[in-house]
């Protein structure tokens, strides 16, 4: 017999009838388009309604819990061009707060969050020549000055 997804030739195994693969490698990738057509079809109906839990894509309009992964794959452009693009936050991923929270108790849990302690060694420092430069966006310039008011003392005039 001939296998339906190869042309590679086969002898079926005793009992087995019907059979049109030499392998489940052939037979998953015979089925796989038409899965993958209405996987996108049935994600493309969902993402089309407006959801207080998602955030919409400011290229296409439709909404996702995870924008970058959505702009890398549909509009070949990486997340961080995305952010640059539209002036969001360059160093602060594109999802809601509740998926960020999530995510956050995840590492707690699982303790990935350890793994920030050991790459801490390659962290750039202050002033250093080998850090990367870039324009901060006015969402994040917004957000450290409010940072920054909470975190400083107020001043105590002497009487």
């Amino acid at each position: 017999m001939k296998c339906k997804t190869c042309d590679k030739e086969f002898k079926p195994k005793l009992h087995a009838h019907n059979i049109k693969f030499c392998s489940v490698t052939c037979r998953n990738k015979s089925y796989q388009p038409a899965r993958t057509i209405w996987q996108r079809e049935r994600f493309d109906r969902l993402a089309i309604q407006q959801d207080p839990n998602k955030i919409q894509c400011l290229i296409c309009g439709r909404w996702y819990v995870q924008v970058g992964s959505h702009v890398y794959n549909r509009h070949d452009m990486t997340a961080r061009e995305y952010r640059e693009y539209h002036n969001l936050e360059v160093k602060r991923g594109i999802v809601p707060a509740y998926y960020r929270k999530l995510k956050g108790d995840q590492a707690l849990e699982n303790g990935t969050y350890q793994n920030l302690k050991v790459g801490k060694k390659f962290w750039f420092k202050p002033g250093d020549p080998k850090a990367g430069k870039y324009q901060r966006s006015p969402i994040t310039m917004v957000r450290l000055r409010n940072l920054h008011k909470l975190r400083k003392p107020k001043r105590l005039n002497a009487i």
